[in-house]
């Protein structure tokens, strides 16, 4: 096969019955090799460029070639040197009395990250494919939301890396006044290590020349980290864990104030970052720190509005809640009453109204004091507010030691049955009162009117029927239960 050695397009091959792999100089060329040779065929890697899955067996490109003769795939290759998306077309060749698959692979990128995948264009086209890849991704961020912001800017980070060829396209944040930062969003190619999880709470002691060239020039370049500078000796063995061949990174900012960075690597080679690799680069951190700006004033402006309804929820409930008891006030209660008779009127229903007032309160008041006179108020108000079972229903602190209780579409029996109840529970409290007349504990008198709602009822009309109702109950001895005849 020395013809194919001297061929200079770049060549992958082997014997349909071996295992071992040959390439041409072509092909190291390519990847940029000058030794370590076997290593490198020992380690190259197929991946399919969209679903990131590794091609083996019946799908790796040698067996597939093998099967069907010729094949002509789109694949991005992994290897010790550098990482490559190329086409890869196949044959099957007789040679020597041997069958031999021959790969030739053809870089979608030339050495020029500003080249659109698998296509080799000028540098108009590129610039024009550029500002379409622009567009689409500006057109697909306007609508975002905060459930999916970071999926789509990982996405947009994708469509960038893909169209560019890096291995690794990526977002970091800085917080603590900018002397930590995380990596919040990641891109990689097929077959590279992502590192997002594990790059959290750097600081700027972990990579302090980065800290100092990324804040004060705005770009962070390197084309090969092996030649970094002593005073980079963190960041170079950063890099170097992580594979780091060569990076580009250039500063967010976010409503004026630095934000982070955006930025992306070669894995496992140098490569020269040209001007508009640079520029490409800066574009899309715009788009993205636009993005972000857009979602943070959204999110402020959400938090206003919600804060500021919040506020006017608590507002309401201080002018509909008495301030001693927590339950409703008499504002609430005018207003609650004069909604369930409209209903009333337009579901054709009963109404019923209790008026309750705690017996010899000023007594209970002048024997145990205004402080023991309130907390006994609380309670009452307690009782009754847990009486009404359904969401309609109202407890209100009427005035002093007076409370009402809205029942809609309740008759006189079960409006009855809930005035029994409410006097079952305050027995069941037994507030201490020498003075009572129901068995030594604090007991209340309550009134009840119920009627059909029609245009002629109004509201003072149903407070003054229970009100002459609860005037019987205490003119009959108090701690009892009248209703409105």
């Amino acid at each position: 096969m020395k013809l194919l050695q001297q061929l200079p397009a770049s060549l992958l091959y082997k014997c349909v019955d071996g295992s071992e792999v040959y390439a041409n100089e072509a092909c190291f060329k390519l990847f940029g090799l000058g030794s370590a040779r076997e290593a490198f065929l020992e380690t190259l890697a197929f991946y399919d460029p969209e679903s990131k899955h590794e091609l083996t067996e019946d799908s790796h490109p040698f067996n597939k070639c093998a099967k069907e003769g010729t094949i002509n795939l789109h694949v991005r290759i992994t290897s010790t040197a550098k990482n490559l998306n190329c086409v890869v077309s196949g044959t099957v060749i007789y040679s020597e009395n041997q069958q031999w698959i021959v790969l030739n692979l053809t870089s979608a990128q030339d050495n020029d990250i500003s080249q659109l995948a698998f296509a080799k264009n000028s540098p108009l086209d590129n610039h024009l494919a550029f500002n379409r890849l622009l567009s689409k991704i500006s057109s697909q961020l306007i609508n975002l939301n905060s459930e999916n912001l970071d999926c789509l800017i990982e996405k947009k980070l994708g469509a960038f890396g893909e169209f560019s060829g890096v291995d690794r396209c990526y977002i970091f944040q800085f917080y603590n006044d900018g002397n930590l930062m995380d990596n919040t969003h990641e891109w990689v190619a097929p077959g590279i290590t992502p590192h997002k999880e594990e790059l959290k709470g750097l600081s700027a002691d972990d990579l302090p020349y980065f800290h100092q060239v990324i804040k004060s020039e705005q770009i962070f370049k390197v084309d090969d980290v092996e030649q970094l500078p002593e005073v980079a000796t963190l960041e170079k063995q950063e890099f170097q864990r992580e594979g780091i061949g060569a990076v580009l990174c250039v500063a967010i900012y976010l409503n004026e104030k630095l934000f982070g960075f955006i930025g992306c690597d070669i894995v496992g080679s140098a490569f020269s970052w040209r001007e508009h690799d640079v520029r490409y680069l800066k574009l899309i951190g715009e788009i993205v720190s636009n993005t972000l700006a857009a979602m943070s004033n959204k999110q402020s402006l959400e938090q206003v509005s919600a804060e500021l309804a919040a506020a006017n929820k608590q507002l309401d409930h201080l002018a509909n809640s008495d301030g001693l008891t927590g339950i409703a006030n008499r504002r609430q209660f005018d207003n609650t009453l004069d909604s369930a008779i409209r209903r009333g009127i337009r579901d054709s229903d009963l109404l019923s109204l209790l008026f309750i007032d705690v017996d010899l309160f000023k007594q209970f008041n002048d024997t145990y004091g205004h402080s023991a006179g309130d907390e006994a108020l609380k309670l009452v108000a307690k009782t009754l507010h847990e009486c009404c079972r359904r969401f309609d229903d109202l407890a209100a602190r009427y005035g002093g030691e007076e409370f009402a209780v809205i029942l809609p579409q309740t008759d006189a029996k079960q409006a009855h049955y809930i005035a029994e109840l409410i006097q079952l529970k305050l027995e069941e409290l037994a507030i201490p009162f020498d003075g009572s007349p129901g068995n030594k504990i604090l007991s209340v008198s309550i009134g009840i009117a119920t009627q059909a709602c029609t245009i002629a009822l109004t509201s003072g009309q149903l407070v003054g029927m229970a009100d002459k109702a609860l005037y019987q109950a205490k003119a009959k001895g108090r701690n009892r239960i009248e209703v409105y005849q």
